[in-house]
């Protein structure tokens, strides 16, 4: 694992955001997944590396419909569940606060959440820099 926090990669505003998020979702009040993916996205940008956000969707067809099925975290001190979930990922690794911890995608899903869910592209990171800026994120390292 990489520690976001401990990663001497990132700046302390990224690691003060992450923490900052992390506690936010343990302490069980209202929190946005796509706001902090966005800003994740948009220091991470602002420091040179690419990122890109995913989104996570667990669906099933029930009675011929498209049923998506609640995403719950299977971690200690997270109550809380989506039927979608965004993360911010650069380099390989899944920066979500909901982990605590940033995690290589390649066992993300499963660690978090229990189960193997593949991974959608929501925003490539070629795209990313116009889709921020067109919602008024403006970073700056």
């Amino acid at each position: 694992m990489k520690s976001v926090e401990n990663n001497p990669q990132h700046s302390s505003s990224i690691r003060a955001y992450f923490e900052e998020q992390s506690a936010l979702v343990r302490a069980g009040g209202y929190w946005n997944c796509l706001t902090a993916a966005r800003k994740l996205s948009a220091l991470l940008l602002a420091e040179g590396h690419s990122p890109w956000i995913a989104r996570l969707r667990k669906t099933e067809l029930v009675g011929g419909q498209v049923f998506h099925a609640p995403l719950i975290p299977r971690l200690q001190g997270v109550a809380a569940a989506w039927t979608t979930h965004y993360i911010c990922c650069c380099d390989e690794i899944a920066y979500d606060p909901v982990a605590g911890e940033a995690i290589r995608l390649e066992v993300y899903s499963s660690q978090v959440f229990g189960m193997e869910i593949s991974l959608e592209v929501f925003v490539t990171s070629t795209e990313l820099p116009a889709y921020l800026a067109n919602l008024g994120f403006h970073e700056r390292p």
